[in-house]
């Protein structure tokens, strides 16, 4: 080895141990660890204000959700603290864009806390989903997808984009 190689295998050396100590954060999108195949029937999901805006409590929060067919779709969340919920089932979505809650819901989503990131998920189906399947109760990412697995395990075409916001 010559003068210069020796000068820059230690760089190259420090260089490699800062990259492999890098954490790889993979930012929420569409969901891939569902257990069963996709349609890709929901073109965009995400908050009208964009995809990780900031709602503060008691702000009323509206999503697009844009189809390539009718059907059904279900909105779940996951908060800050691993909590998993349902806010609105069966809700019926043309093919284009809709924007949710549909005015005949009668009814707002309000960010309420905890405060923090939380990830909201849209999932579709062809008919509207007997809801059988519990939400409350379940924690963290698995138990989440299970819940959405389960439930749309019995729909030809299905989907399930998620989106994210902060809520301070």
């Amino acid at each position: 080895m010559n003068r210069s190689s020796l000068r820059i295998f230690p760089l190259v050396a420090v260089l490699a141990l800062l990259v492999s100590a890098c954490t790889i954060y993979v930012r929420p999108g569409t969901v891939s660890d569902v257990d069963v195949d996709l349609s890709d029937v929901i073109v965009d999901f995400r908050p009208t204000r964009g995809e990780g805006s900031t709602y503060y409590v008691g702000e009323e929060i509206e999503f697009y959700v844009d189809t390539t067919q009718s059907g059904y779709v279900t909105l779940s969340a996951i908060d800050p603290d691993g909590s998993v919920y349902v806010f609105s089932r069966n809700i019926p979505v043309g093919p284009g864009r809709t924007v949710l809650p549909l005015p005949s819901q009668r009814v707002a989503f309000s960010a309420a806390p905890p405060r923090g990131f939380h990830r909201v998920r849209a999932h579709f189906t062809p008919e509207r989903t007997d809801e059988t399947v519990t939400f409350r109760g379940r924690y963290g990412d698995g138990e989440w997808t299970s819940a959405i697995t389960l439930e749309i395990r019995a729909y030809p075409v299905r989907d399930v984009e998620e989106t994210y916001l902060y809520i301070r």
